[in-house]
């Protein structure tokens, strides 16, 4: 995909991604794991949730913080922020948006 198109789809559906059982299937980070992982972990969860949701190869990915304490991780991937936190339903959600 290039990466305008990818910049633009991510821009319409990379926000409020909800992280359920379902989308972490074939993930290394299982969702019992999500509550304690470190920012390679979240950079693990976001890059698989990236490849699933846009069908893009993940030829990068960085955990930069994880705050398990306060539910919020970051990092990149592909050079795409994301962050990874709790919303008021007590859901992870992942948010991407272009770095």
């Amino acid at each position: 995909m290039q990466d305008d198109a990818l910049k633009a789809l991510i821009s319409d559906l990379g926000e409020g991604i909800v992280i359920d059982p379902e989308l972490l299937e074939g993930c290394s980070v299982a969702a019992h794991d999500l509550d304690d992982m470190d920012a390679v972990q979240a950079a693990e969860v976001a890059a698989h949730v990236f490849l699933t949701m846009f069908e893009t190869k993940v030829l990068e990915q960085t955990g930069e913080s994880a705050e398990p304490e306060e539910g919020e991780w970051s990092g990149f991937v592909n050079g795409f922020r994301f962050v990874i936190e709790r919303d008021g339903d007590g859901d992870l959600v992942v948010d991407f948006s272009d770095a």
